[in-house]
């Protein structure tokens, strides 16, 4: 399998290769509306797609 063939992931901002993939991990702003709307068990809306995965531009700073 030649590596021309092969799709590589682009930055859909910059069309730049250079890409790093991480977990999202916990929203302090989700957190801290959902305690604001339902009291302490509210934190829990800042979980909500943590486990996701996050990729951002190393050229352009973007994240998708």
């Amino acid at each position: 399998m030649s590596l021309e063939n092969e799709e590589r992931i682009k930055c859909p901002n910059c069309s730049s290769e250079q890409i790093q993939v991480g977990k999202k991990g916990f929203d302090t702003t989700k957190g801290i509306c959902g305690f604001a709307l339902c009291g302490p068990l509210g934190f829990l809306f800042g979980q909500q797609n943590a486990n996701q995965l996050e990729r951002t531009c190393i050229k352009c700073g973007h994240k998708w």
